[in-house]
């Protein structure tokens, strides 16, 4: 906190050369792409550079601004990486960024996914770097260990971190100056809640083993008399009862299964693994192997596994080849890495909601920069229904009506289980539309579903990887119709993350329409809804009551206002953690 308050005190102000530059890049960009920056991009580069959250509304221009920034940066002379949301958008947008990096005497890569070592080295050798926040992170810690944990102090002697570079130590990174993160709230408070580790797999047969006995002994307790599922804090919870049935169970086994506390922690893995993760919404199976699903993004975190025997007891628990416990080598929260920047700015079209944590964890203060043109986006009222199966047909015969105005559609959800859901009612109540699915399983075909999106009567239906970056360009036809609209049918935790899907529409003054469906039984209200309104809700809109409609639209609202403060006390305890296991040595 201390970093933090401290950037917020020595905030720095955008100087006379990098006024002079700013005009000279605004040349360039018309020069490049045919047109100069709008007045917005102009504030929004300088927030950038002064170390701001700048709050741009989705299709106004953030991915140029971001770059005109980075090149103002880079000709400090010092490192700039800009920091996206997932690999497509850092290889997108440095390519993008290519061609006015070029007529600036800037140098642009990007640095994302299985890159090796020196591909790596050779990528981080440019002026300014694309990638993403565990990709850098990743980098930081590992020539963390190479240098005997002395990566922060040479952060801060930048002469020094190039000439290692090139060296025997076997770094890859040239240093630590300016960071640029675009989608701010989503890396810099949803990422925030897991830190970023650096492991090495070490075979334990008796950890292997073990993971398996855990499963069967979870198969033989029962809800409610062993154990309760407490779905809001994605916690189970064994009752007494619970673990003096363990301890029974574990009477007959060998002596490792004989501490009580080791068993019970175990057998709360295999519970978790049972009552928690859910196949096609927090993984999936690919090639025998569990592959981690991103909630937030949608997209696969193939790099990421679970804690030290969780993973194992997932492997165990979907039949597959348990695989080898991970060594901690070194971890960090991303929080904690991102104020160890000289100079962090920040831009996401959902600021507001986060400001006060942007401002307390890394002294950012949000400025809200206005629109270029008049938002035209029309929201109709929400349709509510008990079951998410009478929802999803809702959905279907609205989204037949939809498509014969001529527009395009983009359905949002939050799995792929209910993308997969979804896709099967509409295969079989309207099989004549034209229906994509865009996911984490068909993560390869985004480009190509992306660019058909926008075109008369397509109905695509997304998990949250529509939600950032995405830029679906509705065809003429669909704008003279009244543009491209979309429906949420799930409501996510955080509001921030529904008005990102919202962003898709009715951008840089087009038109564009949005309406929320709502089903009783769908995660969001079954996790954070307290009972006592969950059972007003329900009473109201099954019986037709007048004011049902904004009973459930208020559930809504206090269920993701629960979820967010749920969120702020994990990210807090997350970068707690950071700093007892320093404390420790760990």
């Amino acid at each position: 906190m201390q970093v933090a308050a401290q950037r917020q005190i020595d905030k720095p102000e955008i100087t006379t050369a990098e006024e002079a530059g700013l005009a000279a890049v605004s040349a360039a960009v018309f020069r490049v792409y045919g047109f100069y920056p709008h007045v917005e991009q102009i504030i929004g580069v300088i927030g950038l550079l002064e170390g701001r959250m700048m709050e741009m509304a989705t299709g106004e221009g953030k991915t140029i601004t971001a770059t005109m920034a980075a090149v103002v940066a880079a000709w400090r002379g010092l490192p700039c990486h800009v920091v996206t949301a997932n690999d497509y958008l850092a290889s997108r947008d440095a390519e993008l960024a290519d061609a006015l990096c070029f007529l600036c005497g800037v140098t642009v890569s990007s640095c994302v996914g299985d890159l090796q070592p020196p591909a790596r080295q050779a990528a981080y050798q440019h002026d300014v770097v694309y990638t993403t926040a565990k990709d850098l992170l990743a980098d930081y810690l590992r020539d963390d260990l190479a240098l005997g944990g002395r990566a922060y102090r040479v952060r801060a002697s930048l002469a020094k971190a190039r000439r290692l570079s090139g060296g025997d130590a076997g770094l890859v990174m040239q240093g630590m100056y300016q960071v640029i993160v675009d989608e701010a709230d989503s890396i810099l408070i949803d990422e925030a809640v897991t830190p970023l580790i650096i492991s090495e797999k070490r075979p334990d047969p008796l950890l292997e083993a073990a993971a398996v006995q855990a499963i069967h002994l979870a198969d033989q307790l029962h809800e409610q008399k062993d154990f309760e599922v407490r779905a809001a804090l994605k916690v189970v919870e064994l009752t007494e009862v619970g673990k003096a049935t363990i301890a029974r169970l574990c009477q007959e086994m060998d002596a490792f299964w004989r501490r009580a506390d080791r068993a019970e922690e175990l057998v709360q893995m295999a519970l978790y693994a049972t009552h928690i993760l859910k196949e096609g919404q927090h993984f999936v199976v690919e090639d025998g192997q569990v592959v981690l699903i991103d909630e937030l993004t949608g997209r696969f975190a193939r790099q990421r596994t679970l804690s030290l025997g969780m993973q194992q007891v997932l492997d165990a628990r979907m039949g597959l080849a348990v695989s080898a416990p991970a060594e901690v080598k070194a971890r960090l929260s991303f929080q904690r890495f991102f104020t160890r920047f000289a100079r962090l700015g920040g831009m996401t079209g959902t600021a507001q909601e986060a400001k006060g944590e942007l401002a307390k964890s890394y002294g950012l203060s949000t400025v809200a920069v206005p629109t270029h043109r008049k938002v035209r986006r029309r929201e109709y009222p929400l349709r509510v229904t008990l079951r998410e199966g009478d929802k999803f047909v809702r959905i279907v015969r609205d989204a037949e009506r939809w498509v014969g105005r001529g527009r395009s559609i983009l359905i949002g959800v939050r799995s792929v289980r209910a993308s997969e859901a979804l896709k099967a009612i509409f295969d079989r109540e309207a099989p004549s539309l034209r229906v994509a699915v865009l996911s984490a399983v068909n993560d390869a075909e985004e480009s190509m579903i992306v660019a058909n999106a926008g075109q008369p009567g397509a109905v695509t239906i997304a998990t949250n990887m529509a939600g950032r970056g995405t830029d679906i360009k509705p065809a003429p036809e669909v704008l003279a119709a009244g543009g491209l609209h979309v429906m949420i049918a799930e409501s996510n935790d955080y509001a921030r993350i529904d008005r990102q899907l919202l962003g898709r529409s009715a951008r840089q003054g087009d038109p564009g329409s949005f309406q929320r469906y709502v089903s009783l039984d769908e995660e969001l209200l079954r996790r954070f809804l307290p009972k006592a309104v969950k059972a007003m809700t329900r009473l109201m809109c099954a019986t037709g009551l007048p004011g049902g409609r904004a009973m459930a639209k208020m559930a809504i609202q206090i269920s993701q206002a629960r979820a967010a403060k749920l969120a702020f006390k994990q990210r807090r305890m997350t970068v707690k953690a950071d700093r007892e296991s320093d404390e420790s040595g760990i």
